[in-house]
């Protein structure tokens, strides 16, 4: 199987041509689309969107292209991480995924493999990722795909640290969906033992605002309209409007500080 994740977009033919190369090359090659709605360019939320697809993959092959530098002087890689291949740039995109198949254990670069089916400098979505992907799919190993270079100095992603207090949570906002619900960095494994406690209220503090707001489990336990911090499906801790735009209502952005503490510390 490959899994296949871009910044394509849906209204131009991008995504469809990649599919027609990984079938022409290996016509019984199962593709799922993960996503092509990535924002244009965001390599960070196409890694973390990546990252947390994996975790329900079978073995697979993961083709991933968000790729501003494409032409540039990056290459073009394969990693091994846990029985699954992640294709794409060299662009941090491909790292939390393999962090959370277990880590790489080897690492190809497919810059110049002899599979390329096109010379654009524009689309090695076509022209490189996908004959590679298609290859691997249909049992080549990487080795001959690439050559096999080091990878303990692949660059990983950058991300804001947050802080767990007695006190406090700190978190940054990671990532906004579609319906304006905002995923924090504060994961549900580090807040067992915090003061958080379901349909309890707390202090919310952004950039914009300050307000009380409760822990719940969905968004039906608050009115419409209404705030509430929650555990979204990947674990973290996030904030929604039920049936409106946490993105709106609190003016957010990705890399906001927010901070919560306990309703009494008012």
């Amino acid at each position: 199987m490959v899994t296949f994740l871009t910044d394509f977009g849906y209204g131009d033919e991008y995504a469809g041509v990649c599919r027609l190369v990984m079938t022409t090359a290996d016509p019984p090659a199962r593709v799922v689309d993960i996503t092509h709605g990535i924002p244009p360019g965001d390599v960070r939320r196409g890694a973390l969107a990546l990252a947390a697809a994996v975790r329900f993959s079978p073995r697979a092959v993961h083709l991933a292209v968000v790729d501003p530098g494409v032409g540039t002087n990056r290459r073009a890689i394969v990693l091994q991480a846990g029985g699954h291949h992640l294709v794409g740039p060299e662009n941090v995109l491909l790292m939390p995924a393999s962090e959370a198949l277990g880590g790489v254990e080897a690492a190809f670069d497919i810059s110049d493999t002899p599979l390329r089916v096109g010379d654009s400098d524009t689309f090695h979505g076509r022209d490189v990722f996908s004959p590679v992907a298609a290859a691997l799919a249909g049992g080549a190993a990487a080795g001959e795909v690439g050559a096999p270079v080091g990878f303990s100095d692949l660059t990983q992603l950058d991300l804001p640290r947050p802080e767990i207090t007695p006190e406090a949570l700190t978190g940054h906002v990671l990532f906004l969906d579609q319906y304006g619900n905002a995923s924090l960095d504060l994961y549900s494994e580090a807040l067992r033992r915090t003061f958080l406690t379901e349909s309890v209220a707390v202090w919310m503090e952004t950039p914009r605002q300050k307000m009380m707001i409760p822990f719940g489990r969905t968004f039906g336990d608050v009115a419409t309209g209404e705030p509430v911090l929650f555990l979204d499906s990947s674990g973290h801790l996030a904030i929604a409007v039920n049936r409106g735009s946490a993105a709106s209502r609190f003016g957010l952005v990705p890399d906001d500080v927010v901070r919560i503490t306990p309703a009494a510390s008012a």
